[in-house]
Order: structure tokens, then sequence, then C-alpha cells
């Protein structure tokens, strides 16, 4: 191969190390054939890449991986005055039978808690009453107070003083909700 070949567009790169898919790959192969300068551009990667032999080097330890996107979340994905709680890392508790919850975020400063329900099919909480605005955004599922049938996507707000029958599921559901706190911050999680 000439020396005088430049890398150009990354494409032929990542055709060479198998990193583009599907379509992508399928579309610069048709090109293959036809231009001269993308067949010189992949020989050259396939000749770069084919000085780093794999048979020299050791595997990589398990879990790396994750720790180098841990490390990316800490030191480059993070954004200042913002906080991230991953899914992986979720710390979910039990409300009651069927029913578990997740404290996404705590405003004091509003007296406002933010959560995750998730209500296993046919369960079933019990009936209460609000002592402040109490919104729920039905993520997944259905989620039923008496007559009323909220699915994904549904935005239900229950008032200060207002109060409702038993919440139940058929099928499952997530549930954002988004509620007041208790002045004596009570263990128990009202809805």
């Amino acid at each position: 191969m000439p020396e005088s070949v430049k890398p150009g567009p990354h494409d032929a790169a990542e055709y060479v190390l198998g990193l583009l898919r599907h379509g992508d790959r399928r579309e610069l192969e048709a090109q293959l054939d036809s231009n001269e300068g993308l067949r010189t551009q992949i020989e050259y990667w396939q000749d770069a890449f084919s000085s780093l032999d794999a048979a020299e080097t050791e595997p990589a330890p398990v879990g790396l991986f994750e720790k180098v996107l841990e490390k990316i979340d800490e030191e480059g994905l993070h954004l200042p005055g913002t906080q991230t709680k991953r899914a992986a890392a979720a710390d979910w508790y039990q409300i009651s039978p069927g029913i578990e919850g997740r404290v996404l975020h705590v405003d004091q400063a509003l007296k406002r808690r933010y959560l995750l329900v998730r209500m296993q099919p046919g369960s079933t909480y019990h009936s209460h009453s609000h002592h402040a605005d109490e919104q729920a955004l039905v993520l997944e599922g259905d989620l039923r107070f008496g007559d009323l049938v909220l699915s994904a996507g549904d935005f239900h707000v229950a008032t200060p003083t207002s109060s409702h029958p038993p919440g139940r599921t058929v099928n499952g559901c997530l549930v954002h909700v988004v509620m007041g706190i208790d002045r004596d911050e009570s263990a128990s999680l009202r809805l």
C-alpha cells in the first residue's frame, strides 16, 4: 500500500473494526466495487490495525468496561448542579405487598418528594387522603381508582383534602409520583 494514503472519514476504520452495523455496514459495502478511494481507505486501516497483534495482549479483566463507563459518568458526563440516579443502582423498598417505591429526589425547600412506584399485577394500595397536591404520571401499565382507569401517559392530580378509593392494578404499573413531605417526615408513604 502506498505511504501517501492518509486516513480519511472514520467510516472505513469503523468498518474494519466491525463497528458499523446493519444498514450503515450494507451501505458502505455497496460502495466498495465502485469507490476506489474507499477501498484504499479500508486497506489502509486493515494494515494499520493488523500491527496490533491480539495474540500478544492479555484479555481485559471482567468488569473493566463497566468501570470505564462509570468513570466517564463521574468525570466526563457530570453536569455541575445536577444529580443523576441510574436505573442499575436503584434502591427499591417495599411499600406494601406487591408494591415497591424508589425515591428519586427530595426537595426540602419545596417540601416535595419525587419517586417511582412499581405495582405488581393484582396489587392494591389502601384508600387515603392528601394534605398537599399529589401528582401521578403512569409510565407503564394500568392504575385504577374505582371507575377511573389510568393508562401509560395518563396524568392524575389529587388536590389537598381530596381522597380516593384504593389504587389497584390489573396488569401491573410503573408510576412517577410527586408528593408533599409530611411535617413529621414519617416513614410511611402515602400515595
